[in-house]
């Protein structure tokens, strides 16, 4: 299982896996380490950088709130679904729902107010627009 861009290649490990343990091994995973926080992709280009979080489910009327921590981003949220039956009577239940929060290193130097966001067909888009990054500095010399 070779890793691609410094990480580890998760289909590679997940056919692997399911060569050893059978196919049924993800499902009962699902069960046995439900997920903590909605997946991510993070990608950067010259000008900004962008986070794209999974939110499938998520509506206006779900509490989320987005916060900066140095360069972090912090996710806090809560998806509510909305089923004619108490969760409890699911007959298979993986889907995230309920509180979550996520961190999200980011790998520059950013301002909140460098920070746009939307959301669109279960996808929150956070882009992070880069400042310059060196401005000349000039030193005033006063008379001694």
């Amino acid at each position: 299982m070779k890793k691609k861009n410094n990480s580890i290649n998760w289909e590679a490990f997940s056919e692997n896996v399911e060569k050893v343990l059978g196919e049924d091994f993800w499902n009962d995973m699902h069960h046995v380490i439900p997920k903590r926080g909605p997946s991510y992709d993070l990608f950067e280009t010259k000008d900004q950088g962008v986070v794209v979080v999974e939110l499938p489910g998520f509506s206006k009327d779900d509490p989320l709130h987005l916060s900066q921590q140095g360069t972090h981003l912090l996710l806090q949220g809560e998806i509510t679904p909305h089923y004619p039956v108490p969760l409890e009577e699911l007959h298979h239940n993986e889907r995230m729902k309920g509180k979550f929060k996520r961190v999200i290193p980011i790998p520059f130097h950013f301002a909140f107010e460098d920070v746009v966001t939307s959301y669109k067909e279960g996808l929150l888009i956070i882009t992070i627009f880069k400042r310059a990054h060196r401005k000349e500095m000039k030193v005033i010399f006063e008379d001694q």
